[in-house]
């Protein structure tokens, strides 16, 4: 009987087992019992099965010999065996080997079937990368093995991380224009950072405990973006700020229309490359209105306007509130009706277009109370002062709504907080900079709903990396033997 009739046969004899536990032993045993004892058997046929898969392939024997793209002539060899842990068990496969000496040899069986380069077979890597961005490496890896009974080592799936997050830009890069149908108006470009717990370089490893106020790890800035459209959505400044402090039920707004986030510690300006090239894609003519929506980081305004053209940039209406509610504190108690009432005219009055007034209103109010504020206070509304004059180019905001322009960067925000703060500050969690952006990378995919086209794309990306470069074909016997002539 040849390998891949035994394997079959063996897929045969198994399932007749798990019929025949199903129709007698398992009436004894309650529904939890019998499922879970199914799920593994199921799991055992498959190994036969897929090892029937592989031994139809004849290890990849394609005769006697193949031919190189130079025309050198590779022989067959002994067959090297290679481990592959799927989610069925484990198996060896014998691979047919062509060599010469002098070049690099050919498994025609990899090549056929697309094995991946490490052990583990692309849907178990598939399974492992998917859950990384929603729990750490050992959570991913315990899951699997009490699922499958695979035995994973936490290592090696976190070297497996970087290159296949590798191909995350790549596969962005490769995506055309959305359709046209699924599209709104405005197009959206939100930035805003967040801070990721990285290891020191040298931690101190020779002291038995850390100086006070010293710490194991550092944060450096993820830079995240979100990019999607919407239609425009006009309202008053009263409607907003009713709804804002009055947390009146806002009529149902448009949403958001393919949203994307991104996230990255290579730097701003890997970050508003990325979000200028996705622009080009999504609005190659340029027809779509622009808007930029951002914080008051300086650093990250600077390259905005150098590397963004055609935009309306446009303050984050909810960090220049947080600066109105630091000036009411110096007046007014926290959750007074006097700190509202302050924040509230304030804001219409920003709503309104009038950031002057409200610059001109607060020095009056520091010049006047200057000798009952403390230096505390003083410097408090000196802040909040400059922070408005530094960026009212930026805060005209009765004609953003006026347009029906976004003037909240909620989207960018939650990416913060999904993307990053949720998976990557948990309790003790230190990042290496190149694992923390491998998971950045795998957890946008995920959470922007692309994971089955990315893994397709990381699967093809590794097959050209691996065997594009090279160009073979069979020789028979006869060819083999006329050439040897």
């Amino acid at each position: 009987m040849f390998a891949a009739e035994r394997s079959i046969a063996g897929a045969f004899e198994e399932f007749k087992r798990v019929v025949d536990y199903v129709r007698h032993e398992g009436q004894s045993h309650d529904a939890y019992t019998v499922e879970r004892r199914l799920f593994r058997d199921l799991l055992a046929v498959g190994l036969h099965l897929l090892g029937g898969y592989f031994e139809e392939k004849h290890g990849g024997d394609v005769g006697p010999a193949v031919e190189i793209e130079s025309g050198q002539r590779l022989p067959r060899e002994r067959r090297k065996s290679r481990s592959y842990l799927t989610v069925f068990g484990e198996l060896e496969l014998a691979r047919s080997y062509y060599h010469r000496d002098g070049t690099s040899g050919i498994f025609p069986l990899d090549e056929q079937t697309n094995l991946p380069e490490a052990r583990y077979s692309y849907f178990v890597q598939e399974l492992v990368e998917q859950r990384l961005g929603r729990m750490t490496y050992q959570e991913a890896v315990s899951e699997l093995e009490a699922l499958f009974g695979l035995a994973l080592r936490k290592h090696t799936v976190k070297d497996l991380a970087p290159t296949i997050a590798a191909h995350a830009d790549p596969f962005y890069a490769a995506q055309g224009t959305p359709p046209a149908e699924t599209e709104a108006e405005v197009l959206v470009a939100a930035v805003d950072g967040k801070g990721v717990p990285i290891v020191k370089d040298e931690p101190a490893k020779h002291r038995v405990r850390l100086r006070k106020g010293e710490k194991l790890s550092r944060k450096k800035e993820a830079v995240v973006a979100a990019v999607y459209t919407i239609e425009p959505f006009a309202r008053t400044a009263e409607e907003i700020v009713a709804e804002i402090r009055d947390e009146h039920q806002p009529v149902e707004r448009p949403r958001p229309q393919n949203k994307q986030v991104r996230a990255t510690l290579g730097g701003k300006e890997d970050a508003f490359a990325a979000v200028r090239a996705q622009v080009e894609r999504r609005d190659p003519r340029g027809e779509k209105k622009r808007v930029c929506l951002m914080d008051g980081s300086r650093a990250l305004w600077v390259l905005a306007l150098a590397m963004l053209e055609g935009f309306t940039f446009i303050l984050d209406l909810f960090h220049v509130l947080e600066y109105l509610w630091k000036a009411a504190h110096v007046f007014a108690a926290e959750g007074s009706a006097e700190a509202e009432a302050f924040v509230r005219r304030r804001l219409l009055l920003l709503l309104e277009g009038k950031v002057g007034y409200v610059i001109g209103g607060l020095r009056q109010m520091l010049t006047k109370h200057r000798r009952r504020l403390s230096a505390a206070q003083c410097k408090t509304l000196k802040t909040v002062i400059g922070y408005y004059e530094r960026n009212r180019r930026w805060m005209r905001y009765d004609t953003y709504i006026a347009a029906g322009y976004p003037i909240g960067s909620g989207a960018v925000e939650g990416a913060c907080r999904h993307l990053v703060k949720d998976r990557m500050e948990g309790s003790g969690m230190r990042w290496t900079i190149p694992g923390a952006e491998a998971v950045l990378k795998l957890r946008a995919v995920y959470l922007n709903g692309d994971w089955d086209p990315f893994w397709q794309f990381h699967m093809q990306q590794e097959a050209q990396r691996r065997f594009g470069h090279r160009r073979w074909s069979p020789l028979t016997r006869a060819d083999a033997l006329k050439q040897a002539g």
